[in-house]
């Protein structure tokens, strides 16, 4: 092999383990751009804040219990209670008055029915 065509070679090489190196960059940079603009998982609201636990304890208690719960059944299910049927959000609404039945009982006043 002549010192040209061993040249050649080299510079081939060179070429190639240069673009390996910049398909690796430009799909590291993809994968980045992916996932930071992918959206984050919503965040659950605060039920109430300190005031209006003051103003409206009943509610708030009730709001806390809602939006806990309803957490607490996304988290387990992997999705929102009722995606997988009509089962899942009626347990899950049960536990939400359960809750709303056991820890806000001494914050609400009891109702008289019509």
């Amino acid at each position: 092999m002549t010192r040209r065509e061993h040249a050649l070679s080299e510079w081939v090489e060179y070429t190639h383990k240069m673009q390996s190196s910049v398909q690796l960059a430009f799909l590291c940079a993809v994968l980045v751009v992916i996932v930071s603009s992918s959206p984050s998982p919503p965040q659950p609201p605060k039920a109430c804040t300190v005031e209006e636990h003051s103003e409206m304890p009943c509610i708030c208690c009730k709001k806390d219990c809602w939006y806990t719960i309803a957490s607490a059944a996304t988290h387990e299910l992997g999705h929102m209670p009722g995606e997988a049927g009509e089962r899942e959000a009626l347990a899950t609404l049960r536990l939400i008055r359960a809750c709303m039945i056991s820890d806000c009982a001494g914050v609400c006043l009891a109702r008289v029915p019509f």
